[in-house]
Order: structure tokens, then C-alpha cells, then sequence
């Protein structure tokens, strides 16, 4: 392993020469510590002229690669075009469905609270009418408002359990 200090700053030098470029630039998160690097390559490269002969290359082969035409054929453009609206038209769907069922889930809770309400109110006057304890009234209202997800759960159960009877193996 080489541990010579000057080493690592040269190979330190070309890794942000590689890295300038736009993708390094549109990382908001590392800023800070692009603008010190920034600020240690400049003084690098003002001392270091293997370091800068690198930079003068590596400028100088972007500019070239840049001057290059590339052209598409009318087909892969047309395709990557198709492509592109039926993955836009795709998340639009996306949002939409996200958008309804929060709207869904937003009036389910609600409807859950005010029918909770309802039925606690139910539960107490029917405790109160027929003399009840507090707490036996209050269990009735318990077992009524855990049934529902009791007997789904055992429905599911027994379809799983069912299908993978038939099929010979679980499907999750």
C-alpha cells in the first residue's frame, strides 16, 4: 500500500477533476464540503504541475467529446418518446390513485370515528336502560367493535389456507 502523502493528494486531484463535472455540482447535501475541495484543488493545481497538465487534458478531451454530433435515428426517438409518455402517463396514474385513496382513507377514519362515537353512545344507554354495570356494557361494546376484524382475519386465514390446498404451495 502506498502511504506517500503527495501520492494521495495527486490521485485526491484527479478524483475531483473526474468529479467536476454537472453531476458533482447538483448535490445541494455535499456543498460545504464541494466549496473546500474546490478551494484545495485550486491550490493544488497552482502548485502541482503534473496536477494541472491532468486538468488541461481532461478539459480539453470534455470540449472534444462535447464538439462530437450525435444523432438518433428517427425510430429509437420515437420509441424513447413513446416510452417517456407512457412512463409520465404511468405516475400521473400513480398520483391519482395515491390522491384517492388518502381522500379514502381520510373519510374511513373519520366515518370509523363518528360511528365509534355512535356506537359507544349506543352501548351506554343500552348499559343504563337494561342496568348494567359499566364495565359489562363496556366489554359488549369491545367484542361488537373487534368482531368485524376478527372474522375478516379468520376469512383470510381460511382462503390462504385453502388456496394453498389447491394449489400446492403458499402464494403470499
Amino acid at each position: 500500500m502506498n502511504t506517500n502523502p503527495n501520492n494521495d493528494a495527486h490521485e485526491r486531484t484527479r478524483k475531483l477533476i473526474a468529479l467536476a463535472g454537472p453531476e458533482a455540482s447538483s448535490a445541494a447535501d455535499r456543498l460545504f464540503d464541494q466549496r473546500s475541495s474546490n478551494a484545495w484543488l485550486a491550490a493544488h493545481l497552482e502548485t502541482c504541475a503534473a496536477c494541472r497538465g491532468f486538468a488541461e487534458n481532461a478539459a480539453e478531451t470534455i470540449q472534444g467529446l462535447r464538439a462530437i454530433p450525435i444523432a438518433a435515428e428517427r425510430s429509437l426517438v420515437s420509441i424513447t418518446q413513446m416510452r417517456v409518455r407512457r412512463r409520465a402517463l404511468e405516475l400521473q396514474r400513480q398520483r391519482e390513485r395515491i390522491r384517492m385513496v388518502s381522500v379514502t382513507c381520510i373519510a374511513v377514519t373519520l366515518g370509523a370515528l363518528l360511528s365509534t362515537v355512535a356506537l359507544w353512545r349506543g352501548f351506554e344507554w343500552l348499559g343504563a336502560r337494561a342496568q348494567l354495570a359499566s364495565s359489562v356494557w363496556q366489554v359488549g361494546f369491545l367484542v361488537f367493535c373487534v368482531m368485524p376484524a376478527l372474522v375478516a382475519g379468520i376469512v383470510l386465514l381460511a382462503k390462504e389456507t385453502h388456496l394453498a390446498d389447491h394449489t400446492g404451495s403458499y402464494r403470499g
